[in-house]
């Protein structure tokens, strides 16, 4: 059935990405960027199968001028330029049906906010789930007008990059709150197209936890995760969707299994109320025997032969109680394991969140002992570096003197390249050589100064180890394998 998905992220400078590449790579197309003056080609990738540029008021401009306009108009290194949203497209619907329903959500974002908003529908990756059809969707941060000049501008930030307190100050609602009508607008819209097709199906915006659900929600592993996953990688958002799947599971097994139990329970009540109706009508003609003495001879036979069938019916149903009790014990013995299980499922899920933790303070380690140990390199060659340094700036700026011949000049150009070659090779072996020491040194360094990181470092590798104590029978040798591996490319000795 149709998943729903609505993810939005910002694109900025300070995370290296920028709107011009961004828009490229998304629409398939080839775009110049005219601040830094690269050239963005992705017209060869597959995939792309629609591109809609959306404006408010159908204002007119060509999509390369519009995202090189939303890069030269923000002036910070730390600019956001863009935003982007990411949306599921229900397989139900056809192609066609696809198209309308993500441009109308983007006309709606287009006239709301009054920005410019870029569409782009994908096709499934082919080596995914073939029903992941999706549509990127990159809104200007800026509210794009035409000036009293006539010229087409980025004019005011748009409301969905205000502060919370510009926000208020307007009387808006916060950056949170309006992202969640955005979700439940295209929750809406979605729904709506549904049922307009006669399709039985809807997706709901909300979390498990806001529909009252007890059923756990999976993450999205991302493109990178699920390559990993093809290929056999366990990866930790993996592990954790399948032990989601396994808890799910075992929910709805102990609703099958109260389901059982309820059936039973009536199952008993309707063989009680028979066996009761039966002794009733015994014992009505019974008492009616007694009362019409001149029928009593003749029915007396037929009150016994019903009196023996009401009997055994009391009989078959007391069987079919103790049958129902049997069942009852044994569903009651399947709970209590089922339960022992989940117990066992959230010792594990504790041990995973631990194993988490350590291994973020294992790359806490890692990173901290690489800081120091360039520190250390740097240090030890430093007068190397800076003799280095100072020879090729006076290399750079040497000017052939008026009485030397052309020829000795080359000679002496040439013996100042030779020795700057030889104490780059120096610099070069030094540093193999002493690569080694200096990473002991960087150790005893954060052994003695920072001897919290060490500690959290191996307490993060126990629980590592814990955690795969506890769930490595249930991988495959392969899998196994690759996480040894894993383990050993670390800088950490452990």
């Amino acid at each position: 059935m149709a998943i729903y998905h609505l993810s939005t992220k910002p694109v900025s400078r300070s995370s290296g990405r920028t709107a011009t590449a961004s828009i490229a790579y998304r629409a398939g197309i080839a775009i110049k960027d005219e601040r830094t003056g690269k050239e963005h080609d992705y017209t060869k990738r597959s995939g792309v199968i629609e591109t809609t540029l959306h404006t408010p008021n159908n204002l007119k401009i060509d999509r390369a001028e519009l995202w090189n306009l939303a890069e030269t108009t923000e002036t910070r290194k730390n600019s956001r330029t863009a935003r982007e949203i990411v949306v599921n497209l229900p397989y139900e619907l056809d192609e066609s049906c696809r198209s309308d329903l993500v441009n109308d959500f983007a006309k709606d974002l287009a006239n709301k906010y009054g920005v410019a908003v870029d569409v782009a529908v994908h096709l499934p990756d082919a080596e995914g789930d073939n029903r992941n059809h999706h549509a990127h969707i990159m809104l200007t941060t800026r509210k794009l007008e035409r000036l009293e000049s006539g010229r087409i501008a980025l004019t005011s930030k748009s409301q969905l990059e205000m502060s919370n307190t510009q926000l208020k100050e307007r009387d808006l609602p916060t950056a949170r709150d309006e992202l969640k009508l955005i979700r439940k607008q295209w929750a809406d819209l979605t729904n709506d197209y549904m049922k307009e097709r006669n399709i039985p199906v809807t997706i709901d915006h909300r979390s498990h936890a806001e529909r009252g659900l007890d059923q756990l929600p999976t993450q999205k592993l991302g493109w990178e995760a699920s390559a990993m996953e093809r290929k056999g990688i366990a990866t930790n958002k993996g592990d954790y969707n399948r032990m989601v799947k396994e808890y799910n599971h075992t929910l709805n097994q102990v609703a099958v299994l109260d389901k059982s139990i309820q059936d039973l329970k009536e199952q008993r009540e309707q063989s009680n109320d028979r066996a009761r109706d039966r002794i009733e009508r015994t014992i009505k003609l019974t008492e009616s025997a007694a009362y019409n003495t001149a029928w009593a001879a003749k029915r007396a036979g037929q009150v016994n032969e019903r009196v023996n069938d009401s009997q055994q019916g009391i009989e078959g149903a007391e069987r079919a109680i103790d049958a129902s009790a049997g069942a009852i014990d044994q569903a009651n013995r399947r709970i209590a394991e089922h339960q022992r299980q989940l117990k066992a499922k959230q010792g594990i899920k504790d041990l995973y969140a631990q194993a988490v933790k350590g291994e973020q303070a294992i790359n806490t380690y890692d990173k901290r002992l690489a800081d120091i140990q360039r520190q250390f390199e740097n240090v030890n060659l430093k007068p190397l570096r800076t003799e280095l340094s100072q020879r090729q700036k006076a290399y750079d700026d040497a000017k052939k003197p008026m009485m030397t011949s052309q020829s000795k000049w080359e000679k002496q150009k040439l013996e100042q390249r030779t020795v700057l070659r030889n104490l780059e090779r120096q610099i070069s072996v030094r540093e193999f050589q002493d690569k080694s020491k200096h990473e002991q040194q960087a150790k005893d360094w954060i052994a003695k100064n920072e001897p919290q990181i060490v500690q959290e470092a191996k307490q993060g590798q126990q629980a590592i180890q814990e955690y795969r104590k506890q769930t490595e029978p249930q991988k495959t040798p392969q899998q196994q394998q690759v996480r040894i591996v894993r383990d050993n490319d670390k800088g950490m000795e452990r």
